[in-house]
């Protein structure tokens, strides 16, 4: 339901769809795998269950992330598995998917001189979203309401900021009341400001649906997410919330803060996870089993350090 100018509209619901069961939606992805001209195995035999909410996807750049988003957005085939969204066969009923799809990309582009108001009302018109020209414009504001975009909504949207563009992707992506929204690394570019608008934004959205969020960037998932998984090399390395991903490393995670010589003694001597800079000096994270000593303490494990440790675990064992 939305509200614009005073009045009620009923988007499409649930009931909307017959093929869903009445049970709260979920994802259920198994054995999925894509193999590109040359051999890349950009998805190798990948499973999981993805629940309403929010769900981050979690990898570096080439993991396989785009290639899975991609694919269940109907934008290319797998070689092998199956993907199903309740009752919704993803892989096969592609006009269906279509239908109930969110698809926000990482890149996208827009028409020059074109306002958010027309560019949105066009774009519901191919959807076929709303009954008539004036429901379909009281929707178009309601979400440009919601997006926090009404009051440039005559403004271009080629000429929008970084952050603008996402919030109207993320209206396009709203349109006809999706079931399934997939976000495909949002945040990248956004100042702190815009970032913090777009995870209310999302968060809100994810109450009611499944969202996948596909990043690189690892607070994204801290911040946002109930569910994730970790792929690299187009392999799922873990799938669960990010609680359970820290405790996986509990007692195995030890720090120190030492000097950019002491840093390359150490990444030959011990298992270094990760590193970075406070305050002009390296602070390093080990994995050990046991206390390392040499001055290290142990510390409580963070989501960085689960990413980080499993995509070297990961290399290691190719």
């Amino acid at each position: 339901m939305l509200r614009t100018g005073g009045r009620l509209f009923h988007l499409p619901t649930r009931d909307s769809f017959p093929f869903f069961t009445k049970s709260r939606m979920q994802l259920v992805i198994q054995n999925l795998s894509k193999t590109y001209t040359g051999g890349v195995r950009a998805l190798d035999n990948i499973s999981m269950t993805i629940p309403t909410g929010m769900f981050g996807l979690l990898g570096p750049n080439g993991a396989g992330k785009s290639t899975l988003m991609r694919t269940l957005a109907t934008l290319q085939n797998a070689d092998s598995g199956s993907a199903m969204l309740g009752d919704l066969d993803i892989l096969n009923d592609k006009k269906r998917v279509r239908e109930m799809l969110g698809y926000l990309p990482q890149e996208f582009g827009v028409y020059p001189r074109t306002s958010a108001t027309v560019l949105l009302t066009h774009l519901a018109t191919l959807k076929g979203v709303g009954r008539s020209s004036a429901e379909r414009r009281e929707i178009v504001e309601g979400l440009l309401q919601r997006v926090n975009l009404f009051n440039v909504r005559g403004k271009s949207v080629a000429n929008y900021s970084g952050g603008m563009r996402q919030r109207f992707g993320i209206a396009q992506a709203l349109l006809g009341d999706p079931k399934l929204l997939i976000v495909d690394e949002p945040t990248a570019g956004l100042d702190p400001g815009e970032r913090n608008r777009f995870y209310n934004l999302l968060s809100e959205v994810g109450e009611s649906v499944v969202v996948i969020l596909s990043t690189h960037i690892v607070e994204d998932v801290k911040e946002l997410c109930t569910n994730m998984s970790i792929i690299h090399n187009g392999r799922l390395l873990f799938a669960g919330s990010p609680s359970q991903a820290e405790a996986t490393l509990g007692g195995r995670i030890w720090a120190k803060s030492m000097s950019k010589e002491e840093l390359r003694t150490c990444q030959v001597e011990m298992d270094v996870i990760s590193s970075k800079l406070i305050e002009g000096r390296p602070v390093v994270h080990v994995y050990s089993e046991d206390d390392p000593g040499k001055g290290f303490e142990m510390v409580a494990p963070n989501l960085e350090d689960v990413f980080f440790s499993q995509i070297k675990r990961n290399i290691r064992a190719a």
